[in-house]
C-alpha cells in the first residue's frame, strides 16, 4: 500500500474514533455516522494542515517519535495521533452545533 495512503487512513481512523468521543460527550453531531463522517473529514483536514502549515507541523512533530524502535509503527500512530485531535475538535464542534430536535 502507498504510503500517503497509509497516513491519510490513519489520520481517519483516527479522526473517527476522537469525533466519535468528543461528539457523544456532547451528546450532539448527527448521531454516530455523522459523527465519525465529521471526525474522519477533521482528521484528514488536521493532516493535511501539519503537512502544509508549519506551526501546525512544529506542534505535530511532539508526538512524532512515539516508538523510536519501529519508525514506520511510529508513523502510523503519529498520523492516527494526529488525526485524533483533529476529529475530536470537529466533533466537540459538530457536537455542540448539531443537536438532536426533541
Amino acid at each position: 500500500m502507498d504510503a500517503t495512503m497509509m497516513a491519510y487512513i490513519a489520520q481517519a481512523v483516527g479522526g473517527a474514533v476522537g469525533g466519535n468521543i468528543l461528539g457523544g460527550l456532547t451528546r450532539g453531531g448527527g448521531g454516530i455516522a455523522g459523527r465519525t463522517i465529521i471526525g474522519a473529514l477533521g482528521g484528514v483536514g488536521l493532516g493535511y494542515a501539519a503537512t502544509a502549515v508549519p506551526a501546525v507541523a512544529g506542534i505535530a512533530a511532539n508526538w512524532a517519535n512515539l516508538m523510536p524502535a519501529d519508525p514506520a509503527m511510529s508513523v502510523n500512530i503519529a498520523n492516527a495521533v494526529t488525526g485524533a485531535i483533529g476529529g475530536g475538535v470537529l466533533g466537540l464542534i459538530g457536537g455542540l452545533l448539531i443537536r438532536p430536535r426533541s
